[in-house]
């Protein structure tokens, strides 16, 4: 498990020397989410049906948009085939990698959604569902983006080709994260069971496919 963790520092270590690049994704989340409501009528009652729908699509854009964070970096240096050898599953490589990338991605793409909530006049009350639903989203999106990442990795125009292939695993995810923010105002948590059941089945399942997938991309 040491050099479990050792890999989660690593990743972090290296996003925290490319912030840009990570900026670069947290300043799209808000940019996208902020200039919405300029092509709208500027109406509260408006502005608070639509608030989560956009906060939930601009994180999903935003999670786009640093997916090649994941490993074309590794791939292109070089480090990637050495971590491959690592005397650990490669599975458990990519969890570390998944683990990082939430971290300094999808953690702070989840606290800056709560200026959001103020910006779109959303009730109180929706703050804690908003937070967990965009958290749990994130999540998944990070366990499907490895995956897209890795089938794709080292093809010619492999972004195009990630984004047709990420964003429609993405719809179902979006969809449930909108709905579970209103269910549970409702006392319902139908949505949050199956956010849970689909965030628990892609962290177990995906790892072991993104890591054959890897090693096809590396032979």
């Amino acid at each position: 498990m040491s050099l479990f963790f050792t890999l989660i520092r690593r990743d972090i270590r290296l996003a925290w020397r490319n912030r840009l690049d990570v900026t670069i994704g947290l300043v799209f989340f808000v940019v996208v989410a902020a200039l919405f409501p300029l092509a709208i009528k500027p109406s509260p009652e408006l502005l608070e049906q639509i608030g989560v729908a956009v906060i939930m699509v601009s994180g999903l854009l935003a999670n786009l948009l640093t997916l090649n964070r994941l490993f074309e970096e590794d791939w292109q240096d070089g480090s990637l085939l050495q971590l491959m050898l690592l005397p650990m599953p490669n599975g458990m490589m990519v969890l570390a990698k998944m683990v990082a990338y939430c971290l300094t991605i999808g953690l702070p793409l989840s606290l800056i959604s709560l200026v959001l909530v103020v910006q779109y006049q959303l009730p109180s009350e929706l703050i804690g569902p908003i937070l967990g639903a965009v958290a749990l989203m994130m999540g998944i999106l990070s366990a499907l983006g490895a995956l897209s990442s890795a089938l794709t990795l080292g093809l010619r125009q492999a972004g195009l080709l990630m984004s047709l292939l990420h964003l429609p695993l993405c719809a179902p995810v979006l969809i449930f994260a909108s709905r579970a923010v209103y269910s549970q105002a409702d006392h319902g948590f139908a949505e949050w069971w199956l956010l849970g059941a689909l965030f628990i089945a892609s962290w177990f399942f995906i790892p072991i496919a993104a890591a054959a997938a890897l090693r096809l991309a590396v032979e």
